[in-house]
């Protein structure tokens, strides 16, 4: 074999390296624009849920205010509070979802580690209010109890709910908010990454 030969089949061997490494590298990033995609997904999902439930709750407690409303006081303070926490929640939730709306995983990686910076810093916020206005619920709904003179069914409905509720919280910020958020902060490190290469 000689020299011309030898370079020949040296450039068609560095060749088929470059392609492999692209095609590998393109796979590479195609699993990791799933997995981002999939995390963003689920986000996005449980604020139209949130949005959802909280636009379905106003009209429940319209009703149960002109169902039940002026019997008790302490029963129109916990509607009243209910109203005004849903109208305070619900314009933050459909803040955190433009966030979430803005991240375009095909376009700048920059803006997407900015947006998704901005929805963890939200979602630190939330964590305070609802640690806080959280248990005000809890303690306007015992003088209701007693107010009531509820029943023992009443009570131990009151405590599982409170209970199944605080549960439910802390699930949902650890398996779907810090855990997605995480996901994804991860991957853009890894496609910005890839592009750097």
């Amino acid at each position: 074999m000689d020299l011309n030969e030898l370079k020949n089949v040296w450039d068609s061997v560095d060749e088929r390296l470059k392609k492999q490494e692209i095609l590998r590298e393109s796979i590479i990033g195609e699993m990791i624009y799933k997995k981002t995609s999939k995390s963003l997904n689920k986000l996005v999902w449980s604020e139209f849920i949130a949005i959802a439930v909280c636009l379905g709750i106003i009209p429940f407690i319209v009703w149960a205010y002109g169902k039940f409303g002026g019997r008790f006081l302490t029963w129109d303070i916990l509607i009243l509070y209910s109203l005004l926490f849903d109208i305070v929640v619900l314009p933050y939730i459909l803040y955190k979802a433009y966030i979430l709306i803005k991240i375009d995983l095909i376009g700048n990686m920059k803006s997407n580690s900015y947006y998704i910076n901005k929805f963890e810093i939200a979602i630190k916020r939330e964590k305070i209010f609802m640690t806080i206005l959280g248990p005000i619920f809890i303690i306007i709904m015992i003088p209701m109890l007693i107010e009531l003179r509820a029943n023992a069914f009443a009570w131990a409905f009151a405590i599982c709910m409170v209970i199944f509720a605080s549960l439910f919280t802390y699930w949902s910020y650890k398996k779907i908010y810090d855990k997605n958020i995480k996901s994804i902060k991860k991957s853009l490190e890894e496609l910005k990454e890839l592009e750097d290469e």
